[in-house]
């Protein structure tokens, strides 16, 4: 989803790390989390054995008691673009897990507070409304596009709503899989929350190409431009 609007520098997506353990109690009473979404970018100095450690330890909670999935990969689209993040994890909540799943989900939000800390900037969306079961994990996509943006303040009713309309109309195009277009439950929650995020499953590559190019695509890039803030996006090979 317009992978041809930068609308913001990285920098504007820097801040302090997410506290993932600190988000239950942050969100009160609000709806428990389906779907937790992270961009981010190593810091310079995290040298290739650490991240090869941690991003290892992150996968092996996929199946675990409490999680119904886990996606860790990182971009294979190389751009120009500095809304373009290197990283990207998703994990899915388990919906009832079984005994003990709790605090496996609960080491889970330990591991990403220490990737957290290895960060120099992130980007986050947790999704609300249900997903089918290990949508996470996305069995058979080979190709995940993920973008964040948020408004500009001043963006009106319907500049917002005439965007978010045109944006899932693109998951109707024949070469898309899956298409979900959500407002984050998370955007209140810090800087690196983001309040709203797409995500376009492809069968291939080309899929993907065909998608990017296409002129219903290109046709709504310089009104998403004109009314978002910040934009931040990656494509991953599932």
């Amino acid at each position: 989803m317009l992978t041809l609007a930068a609308s913001a520098s990285l920098a504007a997506l820097g801040g302090a790390p997410v506290a993932w353990a600190a988000m239950g109690a942050a969100m009160g009473a609000a709806p428990r989390p389906t779907l937790q979404t992270r961009l981010f970018n190593f810091r310079e100095d995290v040298s290739r054995e650490t991240i090869e450690a941690i991003v290892a330890e992150l996968k092996a909670f996929n199946n675990a008691p409490g999680v119904e999935g886990v996606l860790i990969g990182q971009n294979i689209i190389p751009t120009p673009f500095p809304t373009r993040f290197e990283w990207l994890y998703m994990v899915q909540p388990d919906a009832a897990p079984a005994e003990g799943g709790a605090d496996a989900f609960a080491a889970f939000t330990r591991a990403a507070e220490a990737l957290s800390r290895l960060c120099r900037n992130e980007a986050q969306c947790d999704l609300g409304s249900a997903l089918p079961a290990r949508f996470a994990a996305a069995p058979g996509v080979k190709v995940r596009h993920t973008v964040m943006f948020d408004f500009k303040p001043d963006a009106s009713a319907e500049a917002r709503e005439r965007n978010v309309a045109a944006i899932r109309g693109m998951g109707k195009l024949p070469m898309v899989q899956h298409y979900v277009v959500q407002r984050t439950l998370a955007a209140a929650l810090g800087p690196t929350a983001m309040e709203w995020q797409v995500i376009g499953d492809f069968a291939s590559l080309d899929d993907y190409k065909a998608y990017s190019s296409a002129p219903v695509h290109l046709a709504i890039r310089d009104d998403f431009t004109a009314h978002t803030a910040r934009v931040a996006f990656l494509d991953v090979a599932v």
